[in-house]
């Protein structure tokens, strides 16, 4: 007896752990561990975060992913596998769907719904089909592959590395429709896996930018009392939390100065131009710096600005002409690989990783694959990024373009948010750059809140092309990069939360900073600058760690095309602690009902938004009382904010927690 109990426990178990499901995907509680493809090339029609059409039946949750399918057409959506799948002994993905056409219109085709796996190198696919029952209703979904024999060219590759979910195939004549889906899951966990990636310290790291110009322009600051020896102890003497430095070998943007004088390829100095290095002894300040940042256990990325040299002076350009027609039959891009080439050995031993900017030109002549592989043959192990434009926002095929950024904004024109996707096939992280500056965008855009940090925080990685990137922001701290009479755009509440945030979801965070050209504290971080790390850095090292202020969309804030939206208003936010006795919220957290006693406010409606900004919950308070009970219970973990609008359309926001 005890024998089978024993076989019947373990079968018990056993049947479990091969059932097991891990969550792919999932709105509501920004699970993002798949990760949808096709937004790589084109912009597509999935739209996610997306209002449930109908939360009275099995899928309560608020947001869902909505896809609307273009008529006449054989539709696919695929899905990156971070784990490819190499057994489908017995496999199973389960998803709930939503076909938003009535019950009698089913057909025998349009209600067809296929769960394919393919390799993207091999082409092969397998594929399991069920089909909708019912419309206008969610119905759960589970695909069985049962026994299902993998090719060998297949496992060859890896195994299967698309998950793609197949909408009425077999027929290109069906009309438009739409679908909404939420809560995929597999068998397998899917989680990202990052040991041994180069770009692995990146990940949770939060960092900042210490400019050190070279060449002649660099012995012009040292004449005139600029000290970056003292400014970079200041910085890691004042900053120990900080986990990364990104500094450079030239005048950021400005690719025509070499800090290394003894470069092995070329005597920059006399056979090109004295102006495109400093002195012997300047060269050695730079040197000193980066050994500073290394001693203090930061990690390195260094800026390479690759547009040849065409900022140089008049002079300086025609002795690079001169010198790469002479010596390289004319080819300037083999004469500048040459001499990028002759200092790799110099800096390597510095360099946890590179940042490759103002690639349009080598993108351009189709030379730069061949310069970053040039980098990586000479410094295997660094993480790489290359500067290009990152993916954008889409809802429903639309690009989000955001009108204001809700901050006393002037400029009138209407800019788009990235997302960091990985979109080239050389990065190890991403660009990292926010929405052009020059384009109307600023740096610490409420778009990126709303947008570009949520899409990080579901899944901070992602994949181009078979390759993990890692998803990397860089946020200028000033209006202007580097600028030192540029505004100060970020404060310390919104850097701290934008720097907690992306710590917290293992991603990666870097503030470009600014050197002072001041006197007596030229080569130093500028002090307003330095205020804000200096905050950050203390804050990140208290125990516990503080929480941050959170998110509320700014007053006037709004996307294109969707000026109607509910506003919040920043000028009347109230915290928790401010003002008790006019609004009280209890509990918070909270679990299933939320009181609110109102003294001495005429409180007429009631909004509760998600962190995104997107409105869950309204009710209004008609009843008299100064006291009113909601109930949260629909409401999934996670922070929100309760909005309550007077009479006289005053405003207060509050925040509250909802713990299950």
């Amino acid at each position: 007896m005890n024998k089978f109990l024993t076989f019947f426990l373990s079968f018990i178990l056993f049947s479990q752990f091969v059932n097991a499901q891990f969550l792919w995907l999932e709105d509501e509680t920004n699970t993002r561990k798949i990760e949808f493809t096709a937004e790589e090339d084109v912009p597509t029609n999935l739209t996610g975060n997306f209002p449930n059409p109908n939360t009275s039946g099995i899928n309560t949750h608020t947001l869902v992913s909505k896809y609307n399918r273009p008529a006449g057409t054989s539709n696919f959506l695929p899905f990156n596998l971070f784990n490819y799948v190499t057994d489908l002994t017995d496999y199973t993905v389960t998803l709930k769907a939503y076909i938003d056409i009535p019950t009698e219109e089913l057909t025998s085709n349009n209600s067809k719904l296929r769960v394919f796996f393919q390799s993207s190198d091999e082409g092969t696919r397998v594929y399991e089909q069920l089909k909708f029952t019912v419309g206008q209703e969610w119905e759960t979904f589970t695909f069985h592959f049962q026994d299902v024999a993998i090719p060998q060219n297949v496992l060859d590759v890896g195994g299967y590395d698309l998950m793609i979910i197949g909408l009425a195939n077999g027929s290109k004549e069906e009309p438009a429709m739409t679908y909404y889906f939420d809560e995929i899951y597999g068998s397998t966990d899917q989680t990202t896996t990052t040991i041994g990636h180069p770009a692995a310290w990146l990940a949770g790291s939060w960092g900042g930018t210490f400019p050190v110009w070279g060449g002649e322009r660099l012995d012009a600051e040292v004449a005139s009392g600029h000290d970056a020896i003292s400014g970079v102890q200041e910085l890691v003497t004042e900053l120990p939390a900080l986990g990364h430095v990104i500094t450079n070998l030239s005048y950021f943007a400005h690719s025509h100065y070499f800090t290394i004088r003894d470069n092995t390829n070329v005597d920059v100095a006399t056979e090109i131009h004295e102006s495109l290095v400093p002195s012997t002894e300047n060269q050695e300040i730079m040197i000193e710096v980066l050994q500073t940042l290394k001693n203090s256990g930061k990690k390195i990325i260094l800026y390479i600005s690759t547009n040849y040299l065409n900022r140089a002076s008049d002079e300086a350009q025609a002795a690079w002409t001169a010198y790469y027609t002479a010596n390289f039959d004319g080819n300037e891009y083999l004469a500048y690989k040459d001499l990028v080439q002759g200092f790799i050995p110099a800096i390597a031993e510095y360099a946890d990783g590179y940042w490759f900017d103002t690639t349009s030109t080598l993108r351009d002549d189709g030379y730069l694959e061949d310069f970053v592989q040039m980098f990586k043959d000479a410094d295997p192990g660094a993480a790489m990024s290359v500067s290009e434009f990152g993916h954008l926002h889409y809802i429903e095929g639309e690009a989000v373009t955001v009108d204001s950024d809700g901050i006393d904004d002037e400029d009138e024109r209407d800019y788009n948010v990235s997302n960091f996707r990985g979109n080239n096939s050389y990065s190890d992280f991403t660009r990292g750059h926010v929405s052009s500056l020059g384009g109307g965008a600023p740096p610490n855009s409420w778009g990126y809140e709303e947008f570009t940090i949520p899409a990080m925080v579901g899944n901070p990685w992602s994949i181009y092309e078979k390759k993990q990137v890692l998803k990397h922001a860089w946020f200028p701290i000033r209006a202007s990069w580097h600028g030192t009479r540029s505004d100060l755009i970020f404060g310390i509440e919104d850097a701290y939360r934008f720097s907690k945030i992306l710590i917290d979801a293992k991603a990666g965070v870097t503030f470009a900073n600014t050197v002072s050209s001041t006197a007596g504290i030229a080569g130093y971080m500028t002090p307003d600058e330095m205020v804000i790390m200096k905050t950050i850095n203390d804050r990140l090292m208290a125990s516990p760690i503080p929480d941050y202020e959170p998110y509320v969309r700014p007053e006037g804030a709004f996307l294109v095309g969707n000026s109607d939206e509910v506003l919040l208003s920043t000028d009347d936010f109230i915290n928790s602690s401010s003002n008790p006795s006019q609004i009280n919220l209890f509990p918070n957290p909270v679990v299933d009902e939320l009181t609110i006693t109102s003294i001495g406010t005429d409180v007429t409606d009631m909004e509760i938004y998600t962190i995104l900004g997107t409105r869950v919950f309204t009710k209004t308070w008609n009843n008299g009382t100064s006291t009113i009970k909601l109930d949260l219970s629909t409401l999934h973990p996670g922070i929100y904010f309760v909005n309550l609008l007077s009479g006289n359309n005053h405003n207060i926001t509050k925040k509250i927690i909802i713990s299950k």
